[in-house]
């Protein structure tokens, strides 16, 4: 179920520019944010990882990947509790794919009985805050306002972890700064877009074994999410 979601969002795979297949590991996790164009970084279970693309890279190393952020995507129309999930996340080059990957979710950021559009709302629908961990990520009943993430060690593989599976004592995810950026060509907006950046700690839950449990600390990420 899990894998079906991950490959849906690959249809909106996205690539802003030319990227590099330099490798993207780091033995810091403290990022240069000014070096990259996107990414996630942090320690996994200690070990630290980037998954990302470089600014002055010139082919591909990871893609970013996407779901639900779209003006063709229906909402799930139920106007006192339905909304919208937006997601972003970073893929691997596919001749490359059995690496990591990593999304995050933002849940019923968008509530279908709002007087304006998902695309009126949405460059300030991420501001800069604390946001807690979902425990659901349901459309209609689900944690709004709130964030989810999803993890795998292997993008061809089939165990994935996500912080939906269990306790979050503990765990942060912060937005420190959010801004419009838009492409515009003259005074038409040709794509409505916002970069996101912050950190983030967590505990990941394998989904088909909760007592698989890797955690995540030192996140960082700098992502830019497009709604089209």
């Amino acid at each position: 179920m899990k894998k079906l979601k991950l490959l849906g969002t690959l249809c909106f795979a996205i690539l802003l520019t030319a990227c590099s297949s330099d490798d993207s590991s780091s033995s810091d996790p403290s990022v240069n944010n000014d070096d990259y164009l996107y990414f996630i970084s942090g320690k996994v279970n200690g070990e630290s990882f980037v998954y990302g693309q470089l600014e002055s890279a010139t082919t591909a190393d990871y893609y970013l990947s996407l779901s639900g952020n779209s003006i063709t995507t229906t909402c799930a129309y139920y106007p006192d509790t339905g909304g919208l999930n937006y997601a972003i996340g970073v893929y691997p080059e596919f001749e490359t794919e059995n690496r990591p990957s990593m999304s995050f979710d933002f849940i019923r950021f968008y509530l279908c009985g709002s007087e304006e559009s998902a695309s009126q709302t949405f460059n300030d629908a991420f501001p800069v805050s604390y946001y807690d961990y979902a425990v659901s990520d349901h459309v209609v009943s689900g944690s709004t306002g709130d964030v989810s993430a999803q993890f795998t060690f292997d993008s061809t593989g089939d165990v994935y972890y996500s912080s939906l599976g269990g306790d979050q004592t503990g765990s942060t995810f912060e937005i420190t700064s959010s801004v419009n950026n838009n492409v515009t060509f003259g005074a038409q907006t040709l794509q409505i877009e916002q970069l996101l950046e912050g950190n983030f700690t967590m505990k990941l839950y394998n989904v088909d074994d909760p007592s698989d449990v890797i955690e995540i600390t030192d996140g960082q990420f700098k992502l830019p999410i497009p709604f089209d």
